[in-house]
């Protein structure tokens, strides 16, 4: 693994109480990334920092009503189930380490412990034992792409990162990122040069630069597929696996975050919208929670979340094509009495009755025509 940005040079200087919370997000985000990706180099130098901080203004007990979460926190995965086991542990064997908070006026906010925080919430407890911290400066990219090529991390969580960086480096809104690169990886695919741009991934900046230039894309294009390949990200991938994440509905967003569903699960499930199963909205999110909660609770493969996605739409389609079969069925006896409308008949009826007949017609052949139209 590449070497990191030592945290403790970070924390020199200080900023506007303006900026405080926007830069401590940014740090803390990449902080908590790199956390997941289980870096034990992190670790050691949160641990040395906690030990500098000890030293140069000590340990203090903290009123816990006085600290404020980051209002920006990045890791929104944080499910209940670890921070009662957390808590169960704390309970048993106490606070083992410091968290770690910016002071700001007379609250602090929280840098570091966003689990500790939230154990120390559902135990009750009044305090906790805290080290203070100037405001940092923020921590390289690397961290970031440690973070973004770590298999095991959330999806959405990873998709929602890149996204946030490409932004600040492109200028690109985030919500047109998507569009973006969907629009210009289509138009590759059909000019035959999807290929030349997978090729750029593992190639040296200048050759990436010089590579997208070639490839005759637009300036937003250009700095969406550089920002890509700089992180050493194929765009391809990046399009078919990290951005349908974004456009996911809530209940599949919030099974991520808050049940552990995993993306490739939650993919298979989008297929259980209102336009697939052609039922209403309320009805396909009722049957998408219901598959997901079986999911999660069975620990079913990607492969069997498939198979239960299909039985469930099959069953919306068969009554579908029954309900069809039933109206195609309903024309047909409606043929076979028009039909029966002989001349003979018809002279027997009366001119009242031939009247309302022709303009019943008249006004069923216009639908028909409509619906034809």
């Amino acid at each position: 693994m590449a070497n990191l940005p030592k945290i403790g040079d970070r924390f020199s200087g200080a900023y506007q109480a303006t900026e405080q919370a926007d830069r401590i997000a940014e740090l803390q985000a990449e902080v908590e990334k790199l956390r997941e990706a289980q870096s034990p180099e992190l670790e050691q130098q949160i641990a040395t920092l906690r030990e500098q901080l000890l030293a140069q203004s000590g340990e203090q007990e903290i009123a816990v009503e006085q600290i404020d979460p980051n209002p920006y926190q990045p890791r929104q995965t944080i499910t209940q189930e670890s921070i009662q086991t957390l808590a169960h542990s704390m309970e048993k064997d106490g606070q083992i380490a410091p968290v770690i908070v910016i002071a700001q006026g007379d609250r602090y906010l929280l840098w570091d412990g966003q689990r500790r925080f939230e154990a120390a919430k559902i135990l009750g407890w009044k305090t906790l034992r805290a080290v203070s911290a100037p405001m940092p400066s923020d921590l390289h990219r690397k961290a970031l792409l440690t973070f973004i090529h770590h298999e095991d991390l959330n999806s959405l969580d990873k998709a929602e990162a890149i996204v946030k960086e490409i932004a600040t480096n492109t200028g690109i809104e985030n919500e047109e990122i998507p569009t973006v690169l969907s629009t210009v990886l289509r138009r590759l695919e059909r000019s035959g040069l999807a290929n030349q741009l997978t090729a750029l991934v593992t190639a040296a900046t200048e050759e990436q630069q010089q590579g997208v230039k070639r490839l005759g894309v637009s300036e937003t294009e250009e700095k969406l597929l550089l920002a890509l390949l700089d992180l050493a990200l194929n765009p391809a991938s990046v399009k078919a696996n990290l951005m349908p994440m974004l456009s996911m509905p809530k209940d599949l967003k919030a099974a991520i975050r808050e049940q552990g569903l995993k993306g490739a699960h939650a993919l298979a499930l989008t297929v259980l919208s209102a336009k697939t199963l052609k039922t209403s909205e309320r009805q396909a999110t009722k049957e998408r929670i219901e598959a997901t909660n079986q999911v999660i609770e069975q620990d079913l493969t990607v492969a069997k979340t498939r198979e239960l996605v299909g039985q469930i739409k099959a069953k919306y389609l068969k009554s579908d094509k029954s309900k069809e079969s039933t109206e195609s069925k309903q024309v047909t006896a409606l043929l076979r009495d028009v039909e029966k409308l002989s001349p003979t008949v018809m002279a027997s009826a009366n001119s009242e009755q031939l009247v309302q007949l022709r303009q019943a017609l008249q006004q069923k052949l216009s639908h028909i025509n409509d619906i034809l139209n």
